[in-house]
């Protein structure tokens, strides 16, 4: 099979570049995996998973929010708001955010406060099955 150009990058700069067998990446109507040779598509990116596979056949594991996925002929581009490697991943840093995050959704007093905290309590989980699936 033939192996895709993929480049993922984030407001922390370039995350990946180079080829890779697929991307599977959670969207905002579902996961949606990316081989060689797929049609052209667009689809901005939820929060959840992403898996990479690399060319050796290895996959590697990582959170993500927020963004788009833009497939064309030449390339696959992945730009979201956080992705994160499940090695990168500070397990208990990720479960104290769980914690805040449910606090503040308790104690939330507005629509605005509720789907903040709705938010971040959906990254925090997101990063916690990745670390947990890592294993």
């Amino acid at each position: 099979m033939k192996n895709l150009f993929l480049k993922i990058v984030s407001p922390d700069g370039e995350i990946f570049s180079g080829e890779a067998k697929s991307i599977l990446v959670t969207t905002k109507n579902g996961e949606v995996q990316i081989l060689s040779g797929h049609a052209d598509f667009f689809a901005p990116l939820g929060t959840g998973r992403a898996k990479l596979t690399l060319t050796d056949g290895k996959e590697r594991l990582a959170a993500l929010s927020g963004g788009f996925i833009l497939v064309s002929a030449s390339e696959t581009k992945v730009v979201s708001t956080t992705f994160e490697f499940s090695d990168k991943i500070d397990l208990e840093r990720a479960k104290l955010a769980k914690e805040k995050a449910e606090e503040k959704l308790r104690a939330a007093k507005n629509d605005r406060d509720i789907e903040i905290a709705k938010a971040k309590l959906a990254r925090a989980l997101s990063r916690i099955a990745v670390c947990e699936a890592a294993k």
